[in-house]
């Protein structure tokens, strides 16, 4: 299950994660990657969020942060990896396929989601994907959170 750009958005962490990215807009322009501030955020969230590279020619995305709660959900240290080392290839294409239009758009996307995948199997989990640039334009980081449905903090 998946939604279209950021709407539709319940979760109260989210939420406040997309109002801190949108403060950190001026005059309309893309926030850079160096505006964000974790210690701004609360800390419930800094666990979850994550943070990409924009690889141009041909476009790729390579883990730049990963937070502890997201690194021990998947079961590995996502820092450092492609996009493609991190999802699975059934799975793949369609996340890819939000992950570039962010890029493309410069706007921010949410979705809801199974994951399959997880050492501890079927978990749900909401993520949030935010467009950085440094130039206040190209879209050349990609930063969030991903927000899992655990047994201590249930989402759907």
């Amino acid at each position: 299950m998946c939604g279209g750009q950021a709407t539709g958005i319940d979760d109260p962490e989210l939420i406040e994660l997309l109002g801190y990215w949108q403060s950190l807009k001026v005059d309309g322009r893309l926030p850079a990657r160096r505006a964000l501030d974790p210690a701004a955020l609360p800390a419930e969230i800094v666990p979850h969020l994550f943070m990409y590279d924009v690889e141009r020619d041909p476009l790729d995305y390579r883990m730049r942060l990963a937070g502890s709660m997201l690194c021990a959900t998947v079961g590995f240290e996502m820092r450092g990896k492609t996009f493609d080392e991190i999802h699975p290839p059934d799975r793949a294409a369609e996340i890819r396929q939000e992950f570039d239009t962010v890029v493309h758009s410069g706007q921010p996307h949410y979705a809801k989601r199974s994951a399959q995948w997880l050492p501890d199997g079927l978990l749900h989990y909401r993520r949030l994907l935010l467009p950085f640039a440094e130039d206040g334009v190209t879209v050349d980081s990609l930063g969030g959170a991903s927000m899992f449905d655990l047994p201590d903090r249930p989402l759907f």
